[in-house]
């Protein structure tokens, strides 16, 4: 009973970590707010969460959180986990055309 319990748990542990793979959605940010922002592609709509080991890049240079404004075009790499989505790299495509 004590291998099968060990066995149930090596499986489950490894497939928390095969399943918490990076992913990528670019769309249009149509909200920021103060520990996430809300993305839109299409019919999609997307939250996601800041981090501490997020990173905001502009031009291929880092910059903050606060240089996000709704109507810029971003391309998120993402990772899922506890049913949110986590922001690894957020690049800002195009500036906002809403002004």
């Amino acid at each position: 009973m004590k291998k099968i319990t060990i066995i149930v748990s090596l499986i489950l542990f490894l497939s928390v970590d095969v399943f918490a793979k990076d992913k990528s959605f670019t769309g249009r940010l149509i909200f920021v707010g103060k520990d996430y922002i809300e993305v839109k592609y299409g019919k999609t709509e997307k939250v996601f969460y800041i981090q501490e080991k997020s990173v905001i890049m502009k031009n291929n240079t880092k910059t903050s959180f606060a240089d996000l404004e709704p109507c810029q075009v971003v391309r998120i790499n993402f990772t899922a986990r506890d049913n949110k989505l986590f922001i690894n790299t957020c690049e800002i495509v195009k500036e906002s055309d809403c002004k």
